[in-house]
């Protein structure tokens, strides 16, 4: 009886054979199998680092276009991937993704919108490639579709003004006030506000304010006229004894009569015109940096006109200041 032949995978075959021969042949023949390894690793290696020289050489390049691709109206990733494909040619879909570094599902999403605009177009096969328009072409595809959007805009702009003329004017309402409240966050705006009170002053400026208040104003630059101002609008300043207003009053040159000084602990402090006011908040969480700084504007008249009563009735209690001193 003939016995049957065990049959040996082609795996086992090959270690058969190189068992077969002396030590030096199976070292030639595992040396010729590592060349063979190392060739293809070595030419997938080439092949990377032509990519990356390309990509190393023309980084600022691809920058500046993928930049002025977004000003046509094209997201980052658009640009991307429109870029990509007119420099390596038509692609899959998954080898653009894995490129670009891109999730699949918005790879596919950016390849439609690039389509709808004329930029990308699929080659129908199995599986599907997309290849993008020559630059050129695209360029005027996008000027295009610009224009387009300028032309409808254009159309719905005469709609607007023709309808425009036959809407009807509510009547104005003669009981509103035109009095209002604003809240000034962070020393620029007050600032600013101090500013225009005291340039739009018509007849009088009075200020109280604490030495640090009066030290804000004063290094903001709203005190810098008051001097060349008094000679037309009556100009008075209520602060306290310190050193720093008794500085203050010296670069102002204002003269001794403008200033008054009391015990200014616990006052608030504002600036008033003939209409309007600018009250300053005392910060209750304690920030009183730049930002922190708080204030109120009003052209209420009844708020005014209780202040500058407070201000007069403070000024009987005042100490003159000289100004030489």
């Amino acid at each position: 009886m003939l016995k049957r032949q065990k049959r040996t995978s082609p795996a086992v075959k090959f270690h058969v054979v190189i068992a077969k021969h002396s030590v030096t042949k199976k070292s030639e023949i595992l040396a010729d199998l590592v060349d063979v390894d190392e060739e293809t690793a070595l030419s997938e290696n080439i092949k990377s680092l032509k990519n990356l020289k390309f990509h190393l050489q023309s980084l600022s390049d691809y920058k500046d276009v993928c930049n002025s691709l977004s000003k046509f109206g094209l997201s980052k990733n658009e640009a991307k991937v429109y870029v990509y494909l007119a420099k390596f040619g038509e692609q899959k879909a998954h080898k653009i993704s894995r490129s670009l570094s891109l999730h699949r599902t918005e790879t596919y999403k950016i390849l439609k919108r690039l389509e709808e605009k004329s930029l990308v177009c699929r080659i129908l096969a199995k599986p599907i490639r997309f290849v993008a328009v020559p630059i050129d072409k695209a360029l005027e595809n996008l000027i295009q579709d610009k224009k387009r959007s300028i032309s409808h805009l254009e159309e719905e702009k005469k709609k607007i003004l023709e309808n425009w003329d036959n809407m009807s004017t509510p009547r104005k309402n003669t009981e509103v006030s035109d009095e209002f409240i604003q809240v000034l966050k962070g020393r620029n705006q007050i600032d600013i506000k101090v500013n225009e009170i005291i340039e739009n002053a018509q007849s009088e400026v009075l200020i109280a304010a604490s030495d640090e208040n009066l030290l804000q104003m004063f290094y903001s630059g709203a005190l810098d006229d008051l001097a060349q101002k008094s000679e037309k609008v009556r100009i008075r300043i209520i602060t306290d004894s310190s050193l720093r207003s008794s500085y203050i009053m010296k670069k102002l040159k204002l003269g001794g009569d403008k200033f008054s000084r009391v015990d200014f602990k616990g006052l608030p402090s504002f600036v008033i015109s003939n209409d309007s006011l600018l009250l300053f908040l005392n910060n209750s969480n304690g920030r009183n940096g730049k930002n922190g700084k708080r204030a109120l504007w009003t052209n209420q008249r009844d708020i005014i006109t209780v202040l500058k009563a407070s201000f007069f009735k403070l000024n009987e209690r005042k100490v003159t200041l000289k100004a030489a001193s």
